[in-house]
């Protein structure tokens, strides 16, 4: 039987670290960090790191071993990772991945999942970055020019997705569709598993629940000093010349959650800041996470089996193993996560079998059924950008451009657009079309605020 490999995903705050560490007891494992934040020497607040008394003794890989200014690629976490995984499992011992960064997940666990490094040689490296670095409208075309599927994908001002299309295209001469289209084709498509034996729980937690866990979560970084370590990167961004005295928030350390929302705090440094921003970015990142596990790396695992199927695998009755442990109640984690989650690993790491993960609760069959991939070439091809004219009305006038049919679907059942149904039609009714006095008023604290 082939050595197990755990991996452990989850959205933001919902207790990814704290398993991690109780499953590597229990399993004689080490960990193996996946957040692409955690790579990075000190600035542990803002990057929630375990502390190092909580650890209990655990090996923890891949962590604080970056300075902030220096960048770190999927493709050289992958390898990384893969050779630490070949360590681990020389000592017979179980590799147990901890990620917060999913992509980095995806592309260790499943093959053929990454677009390569391109390791040519770059003559153009200087006007590659020229373009690289020019305004957003200015790449935008750019990409229209060169991979037309890709700009008609990404919204006009997401710049780093943009970007990403683009370099790709300039640093391997194949545009980024084309390598999507590659991906899918039969031989490629079904991505398998890189470790045969994989197990990976998907910790979930009820959106309220989370929420309020988040809110302490904020609270406890500020009073353990989020605000100083906050200051203390920008300082050292504005006087060491490796990080060229501007913060890019796109690249780096920089994308954590925190510098970019008290950007006017630290600039100000008169008043402190309100938490709002701070716990709503939270919050959305954690809804995004969800939705990225979900829309990607459940169908990867149902894609996974049915490739088993196809090849006569009659060795395991699961070479993959997805369960959700449901967080109800957090007092009772022992009970509900790390018995439950310690049971499951140690059976199908000596049998390769395991409960089926639907068959947990009601939601985890509801949860574990993965959308469509809308990565897909085909999808890419018909793909279609929706502008709602209703909402560009309570958006400042500025386009509200909705990507593909399920997202406009979507966006026509939220409670914003709802909202702005309603409010359309009593102001046609009692206000002559006009903003309501009421509405303005409130724009009005909301712009002060």
């Amino acid at each position: 039987m082939p050595k197990g490999v755990i991996a452990i995903v989850g959205t933001t705050g919902v207790g990814k670290s704290e398993l991690g560490i109780q499953l590597a007891k229990a399993l004689h494992g080490e960990v193996i960090n996946g957040d692409s934040m955690q790579v990075y020497k000190g600035l542990d607040i803002i990057t929630n790191k375990m502390p190092m008394e909580e650890r209990e003794g655990i090996p923890h890989h891949l962590m604080d071993f970056l300075e902030p200014h220096q960048e770190y690629r999927v493709t050289e976490f992958t390898e990384d990772a893969i050779k630490i995984i070949k360590d681990i499992h020389s000592r017979d011992r179980v590799p147990v991945i901890v990620g917060g960064t999913h992509y980095y997940i995806q592309s260790l666990l499943w093959k053929n999942s990454l677009i390569k490094s391109y390791d040519g040689d770059c003559d153009n490296d200087s006007e590659d970055d020229e373009i690289l670095n020019s305004e957003t409208d200015v790449l935008y075309k750019r990409l229209q020019e060169v991979d037309p599927i890709m700009a008609n994908k990404w919204h006009w001002n997401d710049r780093r997705k943009i970007r990403r299309s683009l370099q790709i295209y300039l640093q391997t001469g194949k545009r980024h569709s084309d390598w999507i289209k590659e991906q899918h084709l039969p031989d490629e498509k079904v991505s398998s598993l890189r470790f045969p034996l994989t197990c990976i729980f998907w910790l979930y937690a009820d959106p309220k629940v989370l929420d309020k866990r988040l809110d302490k979560r904020v609270d406890n970084m500020i009073k353990m000093g989020l605000f100083e370590e906050l200051k203390y990167l920008r300082n050292k961004v504005k006087n060491d010349i490796s990080y060229g005295g501007n913060v890019n928030y796109t690249r780096g350390i920089f994308q954590a959650i925190g510098f970019k929302e008290f950007e006017a705090y630290l600039n100000a440094l008169e008043e402190t800041p309100h938490l709002d921003d701070k716990v709503i970015a939270t919050r959305r990142y954690s809804r995004k996470q969800i939705r990225w596990i979900r829309n990607k790396l459940l169908l990867k695992c149902q894609e996974s089996n049915l490739n088993d199927a196809d090849t006569n695998c009659k060795k395991y009755s699961l070479t993959d193993l997805l369960t959700r442990l449901e967080l109800k109640a957090l007092e009772k984690w022992n009970q509900d996560v790390r018995d439950v989650a310690t049971t499951i690993a140690k059976e199908f790491l000596d049998k390769g079998t395991g409960p089926d993960p639907k068959s947990l609760s009601s939601e985890a069959n509801e949860l574990l059924d993965p959308v469509i991939d809308t990565d897909t070439f085909d999808n890419l091809k018909t793909w279609t950008k929706y502008q709602c004219d209703l909402c560009k009305i309570f958006n400042d006038n500025s386009p509200v451009v909705i990507n593909g049919l399920a997202n406009w679907n979507q966006h026509l059942q939220s409670k914003w657009h709802r909202s702005n149904v309603k409010l359309k039609k009593d102001m046609d009714i009692n206000w002559g079309g006009q903003f309501p006095p009421w509405f303005k008023e409130r724009k009005k604290k909301k712009l002060a605020s």
